[in-house]
């Protein structure tokens, strides 16, 4: 028996553990809104900082953690946000090009420049060039004035330094509608009366500098040649071209576009010729911008756990929110020819010098996948859209972060599209995670990985933990499953069956598995293994699963795919469905006729439906035809992959029951190869 002593050091010891077991080191990363870090200064001046909180949400204390921007971001000058994003009101959404906004005098603003290509290849930068700045200074007064010697018609050739491509790089991609140019006042007589106006997009195969000259398979402008008629550039699609215009105002409008690029060249002079001003003018959002946090050190290993935001995506836009976390300051790996003739690991300095010779054979740029995740898919915006309603600090809302934990460094990457004069916006942001995690590692892995059909098959998973004794352990398994489990077989840790004491809990697309809490060392390596039926509706759908203390169940650690187990060796978990077949399947009405006379007996008829192969949501439209082919009633659906289905309570779009009888029903959707249909019959008795 214990003796007193050792009574007391024995339950010092459990209240010790017990305590270290729910003191959750709680924290959130905020960005945005009245109480977060702020978007602009992030990418600005990268310091930032967390909050660590109590158990009732308050702030117990600010940690200041470092920032660091990518290396290679840093050389190529895209490090953190462009210069169109829109900052007000402690928020971001793209900026809007106001039509009366000369976007050529804001050019240095967008790291714009602007470039004379001559007939020889001669190049002059808008700073190093005093007649091409008097082009984009605001001054009528003062023009780029060109002399031509000699009529080239005459001569039989142009002059040399008088066919020029006067290019201007917008710093961006831009929507443009209005390019304008004219000579000063008084010297009207100068007007450019021969002219080609080129533009590219994005797409146009050019450096976007001269001096950085690492982007393989792009170029630099084409040279001009001298003779008479000469074509531009190829990769400028042309606007306009005119050889005898009597407008000594050019002010050309066309329907906006995005464009990168705008080339103004003369096609063979007569005269001397000048431009005072070359205006560019547009209208609405652009259409695309990237914000891009710096790496962000949180200075230990954190579990990351959830995320949530504020914000609108109206229809026509997008908002695609991606994640990565590592382990390591910077993500790349660079590699050089060495001594040897292979590549091998090198530094950045080296590498970019390579790339400053264009040797790009001799380079490779690689990514570190054993300390860094890769770029997480796309957050679902819907599912992590704070709900106002609940308490902030019970965080019910948000949703799981999708880069794997324990990680050390995290970074965020937010890109919109805008469509003309609809944004998306995000005003805010929060990040939820633990200084401590459940476990050091947790792997999972699921059998098979493929299925021949998609009928409900068996399935196994298996969790492996590796536990140490300062993690805090867990007691919960969470697996997505995207649509109910039919079945759940067993239930097993370390081979003994649990699911008796602790049954299963289906939800509609995940389950949730219970058990004696698990900890380190004790538990180490301790497998969990669950047993069920289910169909997989979607290729290569991924059976994401997280652990957590179910004293803190909104502060889950990711499950990572591995070897969680020696019998299978997949190390994945993703299964593959058969290819092909119809988006929709399974269709059928219950009861096939119905009675929607209001005594709570088959008042409505169910039609339901299985969906699948779907990466996100889609509108499904249910139409419910009478026999002469007339239109009763419309429902639309937004959804994704599962099993759904939509009702009908008999009563068309006015609210009245209809006519007993046979109606016709037709599910339809859009695909990328066009609209397909699902149709059958329905009976209306009374």
């Amino acid at each position: 028996m214990l003796n007193r002593i050792e009574r007391m050091i024995w339950l010092s010891a459990v209240l010790a553990v017990a305590w270290s077991a729910s003191a959750w080191g709680r924290g959130e990363f905020r960005l945005g809104g009245a109480d977060g870090n702020s978007w602009q200064a992030l990418v600005a001046e990268q310091t930032t900082a967390y909050v660590l909180l109590d158990a009732d949400g308050g702030i117990v204390e600010e940690v200041t953690i470092g920032a660091v921007a990518e290396e290679v971001s840093v050389r190529f000058n895209t490090a953190g946000v462009d210069t169109l994003i829109d900052f007000a009101d402690g928020g971001l959404r793209p900026v809007y090009i106001d039509p009366n906004d000369n976007l050529a005098l804001s050019l240095k603003e967008r790291r714009g420049h602007f470039y004379t290509a001559s007939i020889y290849g001669h190049t002059h930068l808008v700073t190093d060039s005093q007649p091409l700045q008097f082009l984009i200074d605001g001054d009528p007064t003062t023009a780029m004035l060109v002399r031509v010697p000699e009529p080239p018609r005459l001569a039989g050739r142009n002059n040399p330094g008088v066919v020029k491509n006067n290019v201007m790089h917008l710093g961006a991609e831009l929507p443009i509608n209005r390019i304008r140019f004219f000579p000063r006042p008084g010297f009207e007589d100068n007007y450019l009366a021969w002219y080609e106006i080129g533009v590219a997009d994005h797409t146009g195969p050019f450096w976007d500098s001269n001096f950085d000259r690492s982007q393989r398979g792009k170029r630099w402008y084409m040279v001009i040649d001298a003779a008479l008629g000469a074509p531009n550039d190829p990769a400028f699609d042309i606007l306009a071209r005119n050889r005898e215009s009597l407008d000594v105002v050019v002010d050309l409008r066309f329907p906006t576009r995005d464009l990168k690029w705008i080339a103004i060249r003369p096609l063979d002079p007569e005269r001397d010729w000048e431009i005072a001003e070359l205006e560019i003018y547009g209208e609405g959002f652009v259409t695309r911008t990237t914000y891009r946090t710096p790496i962000m050190d949180f200075g230990r290993e954190i579990a990351w756990s959830k995320i949530r935001w504020q914000g609108e995506v109206p229809e026509g836009t997008q908002l695609l929110l991606r994640t990565r976390t590592g382990n390591t300051p910077q993500p790349n790996i660079y590699r050089t020819i060495g001594p040897t003739g292979t590549l091998e690991v090198s530094t950045l300095d080296d590498y970019l010098t390579q790339l400053d010779r264009r040797r790009w054979n001799d380079v490779e740029l690689g990514y570190d996948l054993e300390n860094w995740s890769p770029w997480s898919a796309p957050y679902e915006f819907a599912a992590g859209r704070r709900q106002v309603e609940l308490p902030a600090d019970l965080w019910q809302d948000g949703t799981p972060v999708l880069s794997p934990s324990p990680a050390r460094y995290f970074q965020l990457e937010a890109i919109l599209f805008a469509s003309g004069d609809a944004a998306p916006r995000i005003d805010d942001m929060s990040l939820l995670f633990s200084e401590d995690p459940v476990a050091q590692e947790v792997l999972g892995e699921i059998w098979p990985i493929a299925t021949q059909s998609f009928a409900a098959e068996t399935f196994t998973y298996v969790v492996r933990p590796v536990l140490r004794a300062s993690d805090l352990g867990f007691d919960r398994l969470e697996i997505f499953t995207q649509i109910p489990v039919e079945r759940v077989h067993s239930v097993l840790i370390d081979g003994e069956e649990i699911s008796d004491r602790f049954p299963p809990e289906i939800e509609d697309d995940r389950l949730i598995v219970s058990f004696d809490r698990l900890v380190g060392p004790r538990d180490n390596e301790k497998r969990i293994e669950v047993v069920f039926d289910a169909k997989v509706l979607r290729f290569g759908a991924d059976f994401r699963s997280w652990v957590y203390d179910s004293a803190e169940p909104e502060l889950k650690q990711q499950v990572a795919p591995g070897n969680a187990t020696f019998r299978f060796s997949g190390d994945v978990v993703s299964v593959r469905t058969p290819m092909g077949g119809g988006l929709i399947s399974s269709v059928q009405a219950t009861p096939a006729t119905f009675t929607p006379n209001g005594d709570g007996v088959n008042d409505h008829v169910a039609i339901a439906y299985e969906l699948r192969d779907l990466e996100s949501l889609r509108q499904i439209r249910l139409r419910i035809y009478d026999l002469s082919g007339r239109i009763v009633r419309q429902i639309a659906n937004n959804t994704g992959s599962g099993s759904f289905a939509q009702t009908w309570n008999g009563r068309d779009e006015e609210g009245a029951l209809v006519p007993p009888g046979m109606y016709l029903y037709q599910l339809d959707w859009d695909t990328d190869k066009g609209r397909e249909v699902a149709n059958g019959v329905v009976g209306v008795a009374y």
